[in-house]
């Protein structure tokens, strides 16, 4: 369960729109809608888990969170370490560098994230160097300390990323993202791409390092299983919109949504006697292009009714801390995850 803190990072209307051009003028002719009116905090030391398919925005909500690609709509606040709170859609670029001393993020895939050409030296010091750190021993030092914490002996300093398993290039990442001492990590998919025991591995690493470093984590990710493990609460998505978000034992044991319920059926049992209860949905996932009226998961929701399909649900509260943008929430009683 989360505890009382104060929020380190708050969301409202986030909005991302992609235009869509055609002709020899190219011509904008619509839209498409990969983040559509995303609100959400991040209390300080919590894990906040973002789910859903593959395309439904996870990763372009984080990367509009840190910047990295300039939202359409939406404001984004968070508390910086002097205590004052800044939107961060009206932050100067000399401002917003400033700011990224507090928000890193951990990439994927450890193959390409990495540049081939540097050393770990370079690349783990690289952030050191551009917020001013000049002296190459200090960052020597700096690099040494940060490849310990991740489990990386110091002498692999010299080394080039070609030489590490994917396990020890993640480690690599997240030491990059560690050096300037941020406060917010948004961890895209960070274990997707390696093997099961590494992801352990991993995944406790980022546990040890948030208590020893008092890190906040937005965490993306599709995989149920590593998000239960590791998140405080969870927030899960379809089509550019969050449908559901609460503490993760809620939504594991009790969802709302039945898009929701559709994901937690998929986790595997690891009793092999235990009979799946896999639900099967219908139809294809809306295009964000065009999106359907009404509620999006109207045509493949096996739960829904006519107003379903006329009126977008209200995002309301149907339980203290537990939200849900369903028509039918109160009524519905949905199988979770024992």
């Amino acid at each position: 369960m989360s505890t009382l803190r104060e929020p380190l990072l708050r969301v409202a209307g986030l909005q991302k729109l992609f235009p869509i051009r055609k002709g020899f003028l190219k011509r904008t002719v619509g839209y498409v809608r990969a983040v559509d009116g995303v609100g959400f905090h991040i209390d300080e030391g919590e894990t906040l888990g973002l789910v859903g398919e593959s395309g439904c925005g996870k990763t372009t909500t984080a990367r509009c969170i840190l910047r990295a690609i300039e939202p359409t709509a939406g404001e984004i606040f968070m508390r910086v370490s002097g205590g004052s709170v800044v939107e961060m859609g009206r932050l100067r670029r000399a401002e917003l560098r400033a700011l990224r001393r507090e928000m890193q993020m951990i990439f994927q895939d450890p193959f390409t994230s990495l540049n081939p050409r540097m050393t770990l030296l370079d690349l783990v010091g690289e952030p050191l160097l551009v917020h001013g750190m000049k002296s190459r021993r200090e960052r020597e030092d700096r690099v040494a300390d940060l490849l310990r914490r991740v489990g990386l002996r110091p002498e692999y300093m010299r080394r080039f990323p070609h030489a590490f398993s994917g396990g020890e290039r993640q480690r690599i990442g997240i030491a990059r993202a560690l050096a300037l001492h941020p406060r917010l990590v948004v961890a895209d998919e960070p274990v997707s791409a390696l093997d099961v025991s590494v992801q352990a591995q991993i995944l406790n690493l980022l546990f040890d390092l948030q208590a020893d470093f008092r890190l906040t984590y937005l965490f993306v990710a599709h995989d149920l299983s590593v998000v239960r493990y590791i998140s405080n609460r969870v927030a899960v998505m379809y089509v550019g919109r969050i449908v559901e978000l609460a503490e993760t034992d809620e939504i594991f044991n009790a969802p709302k949504h039945p898009y929701t319920a559709a994901l937690l059926s998929a986790v595997p049992e690891p009793d092999p006697r235990t009979r799946s209860r896999r639900i099967v949905l219908q139809g294809e996932v809306a295009n964000p292009a065009s999106p359907p009226p009404g509620c999006y998961f109207h045509p493949r929701c096996p739960h829904a009714i006519e107003v379903c399909r006329t009126q977008a649900p209200a995002w309301q509260e149907i339980s203290r801390g537990h939200f849900v943008s369903c028509h039918r929430a109160y009524e519905l009683h949905l199988a979770g995850v024992d």
